[in-house]
This record gives structure tokens, sequence and C-alpha cells, in this order.
């Protein structure tokens, strides 16, 4: 693993709108460090602690039912020297991946190249290596860390990696592995030491540094019983429930130590039989669709209806988001067209996380969608979201309106400008520049927002994107005045594409035989789908 593949595709998270991307800064990062290098070498104390640390952009994604995820964009000073620690110590790295036999989650090199890492086992295989393993076990236990991501102390990795006594007496020795993550850590978050970011890769990384070195304590203490990880998921089999309650309170006490939380909602002992699928998983898995037009249309309207009540019944579990999923290659007749537009923007609307594929399928499906449905969609999405700070509900709706050239209302693009949301403020200035929002709706209020301080907080990248694309010119430009993003920008640096597109796929007509069924994704694959299933995926 490279610093540049770790930039290139692993910078970004995934749950940005398409034109947020690194690749032009992974090209030529090689250039950019020994530029930085020459230049910061003779910083004095006082230039040195102005670039020591940053914040990075904090991004609101939702959850289930109401709760919500904040991930993080890191500043590319800081994200670039984690990346670069993280490239150079890659193979002891990987001994450490090594030392566990639970876990299901290392990260191996994303062969798509869609991500620079991806864990090397999905869900889905995950949950099939605990079904057979544990064929003979009366007793699950499950649980996971509350908060993962966000509560990491960063102090802790150098006392796993190298033990509390050690790491104690070495603590400014950063030639030591975890004494480097902790300082580039600390470095990205204004200098605390609580948190890893949430979104890039380097944290996947970060994260299964920390689990795999809890596990060869669990392997250790617990070897009568088959444990099994994925991220920060644990399942445990045993034959008894005094064997699984002795496991649970010493994952308990392993991750206290090591200043983390059980998750008390998702933790639970039971006694088989237990499923391993849900009901809606099951029934919707199992769904069909005929091949005659009139009997298709029935069984969408029959499948979105299950689809909504098991949502309701499950307001925990992911169930729209493999809905859409099976909704996406269904190969369509022409006539239901119109009802299947409505019923997909219906789910984008009750929930947020399946926009990028509604985005796909309708952007997929250019020539026949109804721009005034998307409007309307787009419309009451930013109304309802924007007063409460929900960023991606904002974003993807904003990008829907540069997908398909739909222009946004002055009321709503200076409410939009008014707020705190960068990344969608971003979009907005590009709508703006493609005339999607009317030249008089002013951004004279945003100017005093770019300064040399606004490159290194949570406005980093607002602040220079805009100048970059000369979508606001500040009087005094404070990219002169910062020596590292001067850099950037003189080696023609973008974080945002304007001519970025949703992933489209080749839309598929059906052949009308009375005979046949189209079949969903099996059941077994539902949570592979979700990633993670249940919760919505683990929970950084």
């Amino acid at each position: 693993m490279t610093e540049k593949e770790l930039l290139k595709s692993g910078y970004f998270p995934k749950e940005l709108p398409p034109p947020f991307e690194s690749k032009t800064f992974s090209d030529k990062i090689d250039a950019i460090n020994t530029q930085w290098n020459s230049i910061s070498s003779s910083f004095g104390r006082p230039e040195k602690l102005k670039y020591s640390e940053s914040k990075w952009v904090l991004f609101s994604i939702p959850k289930v039912q109401l709760s919500r995820r904040i991930i993080n964009i890191p500043n590319p000073l800081h994200q670039s020297k984690l990346s670069k620690t993280i490239a150079d110590r890659w193979t002891e790295i990987e001994d450490i991946f090594k030392k566990s036999t639970i876990s299901s989650s290392s990260p191996i090199k994303d062969p798509s190249n869609k991500r620079a890492l991806i864990s090397k086992k999905d869900f889905g295989e995950f949950k099939r290596r605990r079904l057979r393993e544990s064929f003979d076990n009366l007793y699950e236990v499950k649980t996971d860390v509350s908060r993962f991501y966000g509560t990491v102390y960063t102090h802790s990795i150098p006392w796993l990696v190298h033990t509390k006594s050690v790491a104690k007496a070495n603590r400014t020795d950063i030639t030591m592995l975890g004494n480097a993550l902790d300082k580039d850590l600390r470095s990205l978050n204004s200098g605390q030491t609580v948190g890893i970011p949430v979104g890039p890769d380097t944290s996947l990384v970060i994260a299964e540094i920390i689990t795999c070195l809890m596990d060869e304590q669990i392997q250790l203490k617990l070897k009568n019983l088959k444990a099994f990880r994925f991220i920060d998921d644990y399942f445990l089999y045993c034959d008894s429930y005094a064997e699984a309650e002795k496991a649970f309170k010493f994952i308990q006490s392993l991750l206290t130590e090591y200043q983390l939380d059980i998750n008390e909602e998702k933790t639970k002992i039971s006694k088989a039989p237990f499923a391993f699928d849900s009901r809606w998983s099951i029934e919707l898995g199992s769904f069909t669709f005929r091949k005659k037009a009139k009997s298709q249309l029935t069984d969408i309207e029959r499948f979105v209806s299950l689809s909504l009540i098991h949502s309701n019944e499950n307001p925990k579990d992911s169930v729209l988001l493999f809905s859409i999923q099976v909704l996406k290659y269904l190969k369509l007749f022409d006539e239901n067209w119109d009802t299947y537009e409505s019923l997909i923007l219906k789910i984008g609307i009750s929930e947020p996380r399946t926009l990028p594929v509604v985005t796909e399928i309708l952007a997929s499906n250019i020539s026949r969608i109804s721009k005034r449905k998307i409007k309307s969609i787009v419309e009451k999405i930013i109304e309802n979201h924007l007063p409460k700070g929900n960023n991606y509900e904002v974003a993807w709706a904003l990008w829907m309106c540069v997908e398909f050239s739909i222009k946004l209302k002055n009321m709503m693009a200076e409410k939009i400008f008014a707020s705190n949301d960068y990344v969608s403020m971003l979009i907005a200035m590009d709508l703006k520049n493609r005339n999607l929002i009317n030249a008089t709706v002013s951004t004279d209020g945003l100017l005093p927002e770019l300064t040399e301080e606004s490159l290194m907080n949570e406005n980093w990248l607002f602040t220079y994107e805009s100048i970059k694309k000369g979508w606001l010119s500040p009087t005094d430009n404070p990219i002169d005045e910062n020596k590292y993003f001067k850099i950037l920008f003189d080696n023609g640096i973008y974080f945002y594409r304007e001519n970025a597109k949703v992933e489209t796929f080749t839309v598929k007509k059906p052949l009308e035989k009375i005979s046949e069924t189209v079949k969903t994704p099996e059941a077994e694959d539902a949570k592979t789908i979700v990633s993670g299933g249940g919760g919505g995926g683990s929970s950084y």
C-alpha cells in the first residue's frame, strides 16, 4: 500500500457526492512533499506551530431512525502525513493484522480500485463463517463498540502496539509505529487525543490495528470459545450462559482498559435456536417480479409496499437500502417507468441514505426522467433537512440539481449560503456558476470567511476551492499567505471536479415471456448489499 494509493482513492469519504476527489493531489504528492519539506525546513518556532495541526471538515450523515454520524474530511497537509506513515510502515502493520484469527475485516487493496482499501471479507462472508463454525454451540454473545471511531483514545495505540510501560517510557520517540500514528492523528484533529476521522481509509487501518491487538488478548484469554469480529462487531459462541457472561465481561473490561465503551443497545446473549437472518431480508430477498408488463407493475407496487411495511416495523434496520438495490437492476417495461420513478423518489425522500442509488437510477434513465418530479423532491429535501443541519441530504439534493440541470429558488439558495454546511455551499457555488442559481443571489457575505486561518480549520475545503475555481475573489488572497496551500495552488491541485457525474449502468429491457420471473438477490446477500445490514453497517 502506497501513499499515492491511500490519497487517490482512500482520502475523501465515500458518502460524498461525485465531484469531491483527490486524484490530482495524489498524482503530484511526491513533488508537493519535496517542495514543502524544502520550505518548512527553515521555519522558526512560530511558523512551525502555525502548520502543526488542523481541523477537519464536518459532514453529518444519516444512520437509522433519527440518529446521525459525523464523517470527516481532514486537511490535506496532515492527511498526507498520516498516509505516508502508514505506507512507509505497511509491512509492520500487516504483521499486526496477522496476530488476529478472529478478524474478517483486515484491510486489503481494493481490486476494483474504487477505494484504496476494503475489508478482506464482506459482511455476508463474515456471517457465513460464523454460521459454519458455530454449528455445535448453544449460546451467542453479540456486542460492539459504542461510537468506535469517535471515541478512540489516540494514546492507546502506542499502548497496544508497544505495551503501556514501553510506550510511556518512550512517548517522544516517533520512530516507534504507535507514537508516529498517535502524533499524526492528533495533528489532523486540533491536537486532540480523542477521535479518529470517520471516512478516510486510513482509519480502517487504525481501527484494525487497535482491534487486532485486542483480539490477540481475547484469543489468549478465551481459548475455549469461538470468537469472530467484523470491524467493531463481536460475536462469540459457547456452550453455557455462564461462559457467555464471562466472555462478555472480559471484552467489556478489555475495551474499558483502552478507553472504549460497549454499545449496550446492541449487546445481547442468545440461546439457540437463534436466527441468522431477519424476516424482512428473507421475504424481500425471495420476492419475484413477473415478466408481463401489467403483472410487473403490480409486483413493483407490492414490493415497495412490502418494503415500507418492513421498514416501519424494523426502523433500526436498513430495509430500504436493500430494496433500492433490488429495484436498481430490474428490467423495466417502458410503460411502467412513471410509477417506478415515483416509487424510487418516494424511497429517496423516506430513506435519504438511498439518494446516491436513486440518483444513479435516474441518471441511467436520463431520457425518460421527469424533471418536475425531481425538482419537487429536491426542494422538499432541502426545506426539510437544511434547518436541521443534515448535510448529507442537502448535498445530495444539490448534486441532483447539477446532474439534471434543475434551477434552485433564490430564497433556498440564500439559506444554503447562510448555513455552515461547507460541502453544500461549494456545490451551490457550482450551481451559481452554471446559472442554476440566479446571479442576483449574493455571495459577498462569504468573503470575510475566506481567511488564512480558515485554510487550517473546518472551512479549508470551501476556502481553497471557491478561490481556486474563481467563484469568490477576496481582496487579500489567503492562499498567498498559506505556504502549503500555495504549493497546492501552483501545482494545479483541486478537490472538486466540476465535470464529475454519478456512475451510470446499462439499462436492460425485458423480453416479455409469460413463464419467466425475475428473482431478487438471495436473502443471504441482503446484509452484504447494505454493508452490514441490520443496523446500517458498523458503528464507526
